[in-house]
């Protein structure tokens, strides 16, 4: 069993990042109220990682999984469970990140 931090990680990714190197993309209009990242948090603590956080390798910018992130760092989570992701352009990168929102 692959662990990060101690907590088991189930789902398929590319790397255990480090969670200091990962980017917030600054123009992600969601907005995780502070009682949502600490259920997601109780979550992953008991459930482990159940999803990746995606990080484009064109801009570096967190896609998906900024919620995934806040709960990581509250965790005082050093690794996190990462898929890269291609996108052949800013606006497909954008709709992937609007879809996921």
């Amino acid at each position: 069993m692959i662990t990060a931090d101690g907590i088991s990680v189930y789902c398929a990714y590319d790397e255990l990042a480090d969670i200091a190197s990962l980017v917030p993309n600054p123009r992600n209009p969601n907005q995780h109220p502070k009682k949502q990242i600490e259920m997601l948090a109780k979550i992953i603590k008991a459930q482990g990682w159940r999803a990746p956080v995606t990080v484009s390798n064109r801009s570096g910018f967190i896609v998906r999984g900024h919620g995934r992130l806040l709960a990581g760092l509250l965790l005082n989570a050093t690794q996190i469970p990462v898929d890269r992701q291609d996108y052949a352009s800013e606006a497909e990168e954008w709709a992937d990140l609007i879809a996921d929102n």
